[in-house]
This record gives structure tokens, C-alpha cells and sequence, in this order.
């Protein structure tokens, strides 16, 4: 099972239409290399937007995406909302295809992709670790808990060096953090595919290769 998150502005369906629709260099998409997986596309709730001052889907509100860190205050309520949403997806969905593996009582995954993306709060979750209070952190700022596995949990990223909506740059830290805390990331870059194109869909589809 592959659940796949859409970004600001789109919902799942929409997504899921232009995912599929993209190819790799070897022409092939996203469903070829994965004949058997069943892929969920969960839409975000409408939330309102400082920037764009109007509701729109999204999984919180960010007020700058060249830098993330700017009014981070903003993220707080929405990255609670959204995480405690997609662990309702994570264990609705796993109840459903019985791929659920628990450890005391807590679900683990298989691995994790991100692609084209950033890191939200990267220099408090640098620091609370340095501190040994990462745990902390996510409990007084989020009201989230981290689990002890989570290093555990394989992590593929991925970023087209041309991508025009969150710069590369962004990635590279976010791939820099996580691996100064300890979890394992495999990096791809890739030089041309814009935010969501050929790029992308080859970083994936080199997964089943």
C-alpha cells in the first residue's frame, strides 16, 4: 500500500490523475512497476490561508515557501491536525488489506518517499536533538509523540534541481536533518522535471528496479 499526499492547492483525486499521468525517461508510470500496490489518495481539509487570504486545501498554512521558517507559528495547528488525520488513513487503510504490523500498539511502516519537498521546523528538531529533547519538542509544539522506531523507517528522497516551487536547497536540508538524527535516507536529485515531472516518477519507479 503507497499512501500519497498531495500538495498545497490540489486534492487527492486531482492528484492522483496528474500523478499517473506523468512518465518516466523510459516511459513508464507510476502503476507499470507496481502492478499489485494499492494506492490511497487522501484529500487535506480546506484551511485558511495567511498568504493567499481565502480557504484552500492544505495540509497547514505556510506563509513562505522560499523560507519555511518564517511565521512557523502558522504550521503549528495544522501539522497536529493533519498527522493525527494520516494516522487514521494509516490504520483505517492497513485494518483494511491487513498489512498492519504493530509493536506495542504503535503502527510502523515500511518505508517513507518524499519527493520535491521540505522539512517543517528543521532547526528546532536539529537542536531539540543535540539537547536529547526531541521528544519534547514534539509534544510541547505539536502535541505529537515520537516514537522510538522511527529511526528504523527507510527514507527515500528525492528533488529535481529545476523545480520552481520549493528549491532544492530546501531538500538537501531536510535530507541533513534527518540523518543528523539518526534515521536512513537515500537522496536522489535529478537535474530537469520541474516541481512534479519525469524527475519525480523516475526517483520512484527506481524503487521497483
Amino acid at each position: 500500500m503507497i499512501i500519497a499526499l498531495h500538495g498545497r492547492g490540489n486534492e487527492g483525486s486531482g492528484f492522483a490523475e496528474e500523478l499517473f499521468e506523468q512518465y518516466t525517461s523510459t516511459s513508464k508510470n507510476l502503476q507499470q512497476p507496481f502492478p499489485s500496490v494499492k494506492w490511497v489518495f487522501p484529500s487535506s481539509q480546506e484551511r485558511y490561508s495567511t498568504v493567499f487570504q481565502e480557504e484552500i486545501d492544505e495540509g497547514f498554512d505556510i506563509y513562505s515557501l522560499t523560507d519555511p521558517a518564517a511565521r512557523e507559528e502558522l504550521q503549528t495547528e495544522g501539522l497536529h491536525d493533519s498527522v493525527r488525520f494520516l494516522l487514521k488513513v494509516l490504520n483505517d487503510e492497513a485494518d483494511l488489506v491487513g498489512l498492519m504490523t504493530l509493536l506495542a500498539g504503535d503502527l510502523k511502516l515500511g518505508g517513507f518517499i518524499g519527493l520535491n519537498g521540505w522539512l517543517p521546523f528543521r532547526a528546532q528538531i536539529e537542536e531539540s536533538f543535540e539537547k536529547g529533547q526531541l521528544s519534547e519538542f514534539f509534544k510541547s509544539t505539536l502535541d505529537l509523540d515520537v516514537r522510538d522506531h522511527i529511526c528504523a523507517t527507510p527514507i527515500l528522497l528525492g528533488h529535481n534541481v529545476d523545480d520552481e516551487i520549493i528549491d532544492i536547497e530546501l531538500g538537501r536540508q531536510a535530507r541533513n536533518t534527518l540523518q543528523s538524527i539518526g534515521m536512513e535516507v537515500i537522496w536522489h536529485e535529478e537535474q530537469e522535471g520541474g516541481h512534479l515531472g519525469t524527475g519525480a516518477i523516475n526517483t520512484v519507479v527506481g524503487l521497483a528496479a
